[in-house]
């Protein structure tokens, strides 16, 4: 909340993702219909986007509900699944310390934004990372290899390595809306070097003139 007063968004959307809801079957968060009514009249959204969440009768009923008549300015204190029993989902102490401290790490951060992006600016060239992503409801393990321009003029250009357990190996870049004359170069480079090296499909998405290219190896 303090990030959001400093920052003095112009329109603010909630990514209203469902699946930590205490009945979820593939998670282990404790949120109930309460929890997230609370958190959106907190928020006070403009708009309210439906994301994941996996427990269809159990939750996206009341938690929905529960939205609506949040942002609506509706009473919603009678919103409670047919299961809800606050004693049994109530978080440890120790849950409670982590979410603080990390509350606290956020908001350092923020305060000191300026002073990490030169420490960033200054420090290399290229951010890189790897990650493992698991897609439920597909059953495909992918893992990804990433590399991001750190460009001080705008928010720099990337590249994504994929492959999955499914055989399949692509290249995707992305040029940013505002990308500065380097990055929407170097998008362009990564691309037709991509096409040259052992891909099934290499993509290009350059926001800058909306245009959107694709090579496909597999025909």
């Amino acid at each position: 909340m303090p990030v959001l007063e400093d920052f003095k968004p112009d329109i603010i959307i909630n990514s209203a993702g469902q699946d930590n809801h205490y009945s979820d079957p593939i998670t282990n968060m404790n949120f109930s219909a309460q929890g997230y009514a609370v958190l959106t009249e907190m928020l006070k959204p403009d708009i309210a986007v439906l994301e994941g969440g996996y427990s269809i009768e159990g939750a996206l009923p009341y938690v929905n509900l529960g939205i609506i008549l949040a942002m609506a300015g509706i009473d919603y204190s009678r919103v409670k699944e047919p299961d809800y029993d606050p004693e049994s989902i109530r978080q440890t102490p120790q849950v409670t310390r982590l979410i603080e401290k990390t509350g606290e790490l956020v908001l350092s951060l923020w305060e000191q934004r300026e002073t990490e992006k030169e420490k960033i600016l200054n420090s290399k060239v290229f951010d890189e990372r790897r990650r493992n992503i698991f897609y439920d409801t597909d059953g495909i393990h992918e893992s990804q290899k990433e590399k991001t321009r750190i460009c001080p003029n705008c928010s720099g250009t990337f590249k994504v390595d994929s492959t999955s357990d499914r055989g399949s190996h692509i290249m995707a870049v992305h040029i940013p809306r505002k990308a500065c004359k380097e990055c929407k170069g170097l998008g362009y480079q990564w691309y037709d070097m991509a096409k040259k090296d052992s891909f099934d499909m290499v993509f290009l998405q350059d926001r800058t003139e909306d245009k959107f290219l694709q090579h496909d190896f597999r025909k």
